[in-house]
């Protein structure tokens, strides 16, 4: 068989191009021809790979990739490949090896929505729809699940399209540590002491890798560590940003740049930990290396192997929510901590898997199943039909039986619990398993036209709801669990969407809770402790939602769900939940706006004006959700919380108004029913 690779350039320090040429390299083993097309090539080529140069021009990276794109084309359409395999994002490839992050995951979040009028992101969004939209044919491989997820959030991609493949290490490189001189020899080499730290930054790019994170960690050292801690910097990249900021914090002597380095299984050996916050990582293959080389590691969650570290037990992986603080706490503890030996010999203890070293062989397996029989990973609904996409759990499809097309989803019987304009809302049981799902059948143009009218964004399908899930999880806060969803059309009037999420082991609002509070309100340790609770996790919920570019629109106690759990001592225990729900209406941005923020306190406010909380409960919240000391916000804050004040007072006041006016309203009705009773019973008698 003759397979070809695509890859816009190839240089020796590229995780990525080292994986194309060992899966190049296992095809060659295997008896197969293996042909690259790449942009430009750095260092030698190896036997029985032919490499082919595409030469191409331009002066931005969309427009050099676009010129690429279209070569490329020329050059393959005169040739009669058995399989394609791109190794960047490439429209109409045979299979895509999944080595880079989601863009339109990361653009969304990072850049505002002007950002997606620019010619940079129409080009790549474009070839990356290309590539995992619901009626493309290209088959992926892919690195992790965590980035499999985030594709799929965004493109509803078939999970029979994917194929996960393990971890990718190369055996002759890593497992072979003892052939090289000693760890103290090394050091020596280094130009490290016995009793100097050693911390590692290694990897390409690093404004991605999170070089300036590591920066601030380093220099948040206390005086007497610092002065033992050294941070190598490996990879090849611009350095000139960071060496500033390096000056700026004093820390010329304890940030060394290496620049790219082939001697990387050494330097680890003599390292003490290596260092990796990165802002987005496919798999960050360099986790692996180090854990294997018996590194120590702290590194952020978004890498797809960080995974391994908790499963080695071979440093530490930091929280979801990235704060500075935790990291630069994190770097300090384990500079101190005694367990490094016991990560070390962990780390060492876990390379010696064999599984970690197996993944050009099923990656060629997979290129081999895809040329013999193209039908094998490609998608199994053929019921899927253009414009309509749809994703369900392997979960959910298999208690379907079936019966699991677009049309039968958006029929699905159940008790209805709300029903609006375009809109129901309905509960249902397949499996031994309750579920929810909201279905979206079009507002119309007069609907959209008048929320812009008011300025705010119509709701016009399940989308939305969709993308505040995922958001939330990104972010530990506790919400639904998705088990579908599915889009049809693109009118945004007519459109017909739905979402089917788990039922949540609770339907208890925080509103129905709460509400004897004003008249019986907590007196009991448990009571009082549960109070505390609640009015933690309601804060927090509220802080990091803000914090982190989103705002619910809806943030009413309704729309917080209890389930509380106590130990034995009367203390809430850490199977306590506080959900968060109904999020077609949640806005995600790079920063929340201030009136977003303010409307959405000031709807905590309203909601909570007749439960009886104390004015130090109020401000208990204010300090809680700035992290400031009162005086602080009464200084600085004071224009924020009366805008939250009045707009919390005129809503309660328009909901008193609007309940006074359905009161006499009900109780005329009642009047004229009783006069008409009345009426009659007379003319009976007086006949």
């Amino acid at each position: 068989m003759h397979f070809a690779f695509c890859l816009y350039k190839h240089f020796p320090y590229s995780g990525l191009s080292l994986d194309m040429l060992r899966i190049a390299n296992e095809c060659v083993q295997r008896g197969h021809l293996a042909t690259v097309y790449t942009g430009s090539w750095e260092g030698e080529i190896p036997v029985g790979v032919k490499v082919v140069i595409v030469k191409h021009f331009g002066l931005t990276n969309h427009t050099r990739a676009g010129s690429f794109h279209r070569k490329l084309n020329a050059y393959l359409d005169g040739t009669n490949y058995d399989v394609v395999v791109g190794f960047n994002k490439i429209p109409g490839m045979d299979i895509y090896y999944c080595g880079d992050y989601c863009y339109i995951g990361r653009s969304y979040l990072r850049h505002s929505i002007f950002y997606r009028l620019t010619p940079r992101f129409l080009y790549f969004s474009s070839f990356e729809r290309g590539v995992f939209q619901a009626s493309s044919k290209t088959n992926i491989l892919s690195l992790s699940d965590r980035e499999k997820a985030i594709y799929q959030q965004y493109y509803l991609t078939q999970d029979s399209r994917f194929l996960c493949l393990p971890p990718t290490l190369e055996k002759a490189r890593w497992a072979n540590l003892d052939d090289l001189p000693s760890r103290e020899q090394l050091r020596r080499s280094l130009g490290i002491e016995a009793d100097e730290n050693l911390v590692l930054l290694i990897g390409s790019g690093f404004n991605t890798k999170g070089l300036d994170r590591a920066i601030l960690a380093v220099a948040a050292l206390p005086e007497d560590l610092l002065a033992k801690t050294k941070l190598f910097v490996v990879g090849q990249d611009k350095i000139e940003p960071f060496v500033r900021m390096v000056k700026r914090f004093n820390v010329t002597d304890n940030v060394i740049f290496l620049g790219g380095r082939k001697d990387v299984p050494a330097l680890m050996k003599a390292g003490d930990m290596l260092l990796h916050p990165a802002y987005a990582e496919t798999t960050g293959g360099v986790l692996l290396e180090a854990i294997v080389s018996g590194l120590p590691v702290l590194a952020t969650p978004v890498c797809g192997y960080a995974p391994h570290i908790n499963l080695a037990e071979a440093g530490h992986v930091l929280r979801k929510r990235f704060s500075q603080e935790e990291l630069n706490e994190k770097l300090h503890d384990m500079l101190l901590s005694d367990e490094k030996e016991i990560w070390r010999r962990n780390g060492l203890e876990y390379g010696q898997n064999p599984s970690l070293y197996v993944m050009p062989q099923r990656a060629v397996d997979f290129i081999e199943q895809t040329c013999t029989q193209r039908s094998l990973y490609l998608a199994a609904d053929s019921r899927q039909k253009p414009q309509e996409s749809l994703y369900i759990t392997n979960e959910l499809r298999q208690a379907l039986k079936g019966k699991d097309s677009f049309y039968e989803m958006m029929n699905i019987e159940g008790k209805v619990y709300r029903e609006a304009l375009g809109r129901r809302t309905l509960r249902f049981t397949r499996g031994n398993k309750d579920y929810f799902l909201k279905m979206h059948t079009g507002v119309g143009w007069g609907e959209i036209i008048k929320n812009l009218t008011y300025l705010r964004a119509p709701v016009v399908g399940a989308l939305n709801e969709w993308h505040g899930v995922h958001r939330l999880k990104d972010l530990e806060i506790d919400t639904m669990t998705v088990a579908a969803h599915g889009i049809r059309g693109r009118n945004p009037a007519t459109k017909h969407s739905f979402i089917v999420t788990e039922a949540l082991p609770t339907e208890t609002s925080l509103e129905d809770f709460c509400a004897d509070w004003k008249i019986n309100p907590p007196r009991s340790l448990k009571e009082i402790r549960l109070k505390r609770w609640i009015m933690n996790k309601v804060v927090e919920t509220a802080r990091v939602i803000h914090e982190n570019g989103a705002n619910h629109r809806d943030f009413y106690l309704c729309h917080f769900l209890l389930d509380a759990h106590f130990g034995e001592d009367d203390q809430v225990s850490a199977e306590s939940k506080l959900y968060l729900i109904d999020l077609h209406r949640l806005q995600m941005r790079r920063k929340t706006p201030e009136r977003w923020a303010v409307k959405d306190i000031a709807g905590l406010y309203y909601s909570s004006k007749d439960i009886g909380l104390t004015k130090r409960d109020l401000l208990r919240f204010m300090k809680l959700y700035r992290g400031k000391p009162l005086r602080e916000i009464f200084e600085n804050e004071g224009a924020f919380w009366r805008k939250v004040v009045s707009r919390g007072n005129k809503l309660y006041e328009s909901e008193q108004r609007k309940a006074l006016v359905k009161e006499t309203e009900r109780k005329r009705l009642a009047g004229e029913h009783m006069a008409r009773k009345k009426g009659a019973v007379t003319h009976y008698v007086s006949k």
